[in-house]
C-alpha cells in the first residue's frame, strides 16, 4: 500500500518534470525565434544609413547657412548619396553573429570617408565608433563613442 507521503513525492515529481519540460519547450521555441528573426548584415546597413543620413540632416544642414542655397544642397547631397553612404557603414562595420543576436561595430573615422585625399585629415578630425545589438529584425544603439 502507497503511503500519503510518495503519493505527494509523485505529484511533486510529476509537476516539476512538467514544469522543467515547459520550460525546455519555450526556451527552444524562443531560440529558434531569436536565431529566425536575428538581422543580416545588409537590414544593418539599411538601417545605418537612414540613421545616420537622418541625423545628418538634423545636426549638420539644418545648421549649414541657407546663404547660396547651402543648406538645401546639403540635405539634396545626403539624399543623392545614399548608396555611397551605405558602402562606407559596410566597409567600416564588423560583425559578430551570435546566431540568436549579432553585435555590429562601425567605426567613423575622415580617413575611411576619404581614404585617397591626399592630406590624411584623420588626425584633424575625430573618430566614432558605434555599437548597435540586432536581435528580433530590430537594431538598438546601445553604445556611441569618441575615439
Amino acid at each position: 500500500m502507497e503511503s500519503i507521503w510518495t503519493r505527494h513525492q509523485r505529484t511533486v515529481m510529476n509537476g516539476a518534470h512538467i514544469a522543467i519540460s515547459a520550460g525546455a519547450a519555450l526556451l527552444t521555441v524562443l531560440g529558434a525565434v531569436m536565431a529566425t528573426t536575428n538581422p543580416s548584415q545588409v537590414a544593418y546597413e539599411a538601417y545605418a544609413t537612414k540613421q545616420l543620413t537622418a541625423y545628418l540632416e538634423t545636426k549638420v544642414c539644418s545648421e549649414a547657412p541657407t546663404t547660396f542655397g547651402l543648406r538645401d544642397e546639403c540635405r539634396s547631397l545626403l539624399r543623392s548619396n545614399q548608396s555611397q553612404i551605405k558602402k562606407i557603414i559596410a566597409d567600416s562595420t564588423q560583425r559578430q553573429n551570435f546566431i540568436f543576436f549579432s553585435v555590429y561595430t562601425t567605426r567613423f573615422s575622415a580617413d575611411a570617408i576619404a581614404p585617397n585625399f591626399s592630406i590624411s585629415v584623420g588626425s584633424f578630425l575625430p573618430s566614432y565608433r558605434v555599437q548597435t545589438v540586432g536581435a528580433f529584425h530590430r537594431f538598438h544603439v546601445y553604445e556611441t563613442a569618441q575615439e
